[in-house]
């Protein structure tokens, strides 16, 4: 029997529903709503965090953060002078002066995240495997679903959403990258669309930052998780709503699929297996479950 880190396995219990990845029209051109309505439409969804990633820019929170105690602000951008990655924290210097190499190396607590990763809207490629292993640091991991790449509009122009079968290239290379969701929200389309669900032990940014980077976070464009329990090879998830669910590993093979809320797995020598679903009320993304 192999045993497997799940790390969803912590005494903590309190979720908190966010994005991170987000501009502002006040500071990211390619962006209509002001920073003031972004904050009010998270605040009615019920979102328990807010980050702020304006294009090489580090956008001034403390106003909203007055106004909304009850949201938990992170900082960030999006490094965008040439293929893009969120960084996002509690505090976050101008990192995106230096040479993208040097802001990873640099990064320190911050999360960072490789943006909508492929194919590029023209058709070429944008990040590749290669690319990443050239960079010297890793990010924490990338988006597998993108909200705002997901609208009428953006379909239209030829851009795709969802990255998981570039996620299971690096995973099956042995990178252990997390995956996450975001609404990269610009106009009024994007909100809701895409969010992370993350397992805190402090309602703070430093203590979400701190359970995204420890995969403490599954990815969600609605559909969410009731429960998973990992004991050595018997894997078991229940999501809160009917969906297609399948267990997927190394190439992106699927390993089992089946249809309901509560799905089953018996893994073998697999090096990862990772949960998905989707049904009427969207998909759900849940972290690998390495093996030791």
């Amino acid at each position: 029997m192999t045993e497997r880190h799940n790390p969803y396995d912590h005494p903590a219990d309190t979720w908190l529903r966010g994005s991170f990845h987000g501009h502002s029209s006040e500071y990211s051109a390619c962006a209509s709503v002001p920073l003031a309505e972004s904050v009010h439409r998270y605040s009615e969804v019920g979102a328990g965090f807010f980050s702020l990633t304006d294009h090489d820019h580090v956008t001034d929170l403390s106003a909203m953060r007055s106004q909304y105690p009850e949201l938990v602000f992170l900082e960030g951008f999006e490094y965008s002078s040439r293929e893009n990655v969120l960084f996002a924290g509690a505090q976050v210097e101008a990192l995106y002066e230096q040479s993208l190499e040097d802001a990873l190396a640099n990064a320190g607590d911050l999360l960072t995240v490789v943006c909508h990763p492929r194919p590029h809207a023209d058709g070429r490629d944008y990040w590749t495997r290669p690319m990443l292993e050239a960079l010297g640091t890793w990010p924490d991991g990338i988006e597998v679903y993108n909200g705002h790449y997901g609208i009428e509009v953006a379909l239209a122009k030829g851009r795709q959403p969802l990255y998981t079968a570039f996620w299971d290239e690096l995973l099956t290379a042995g990178h252990h990258l997390w995956g996450y969701a975001n609404d990269d929200f610009h106009d009024p389309a994007d909100f809701d669309n895409a969010y992370n669900m993350v397992l805190v032990d402090e309602r703070s940014a430093a203590g979400v930052v701190r359970a995204a980077k420890a995969g403490r976070s599954y990815a969600t464009t609605g559909l969410l998780l009731q429960s998973i329990q990992v004991e050595r090879d018997d894997i078991r998830v229940e999501v809160d709503a009917p969906c297609r669910g399948a267990f997927i590993g190394p190439e992106g093979q699927q390993l089992a699929q089946g249809e309901g809320q509560s799905f089953n797995y018996r893994a073998g020598d697999e090096a990862y297996v990772r949960f998905e679903g989707q049904g009427e009320s969207g998909r759900i993304f849940l972290q690998p479950l390495w093996t030791h």
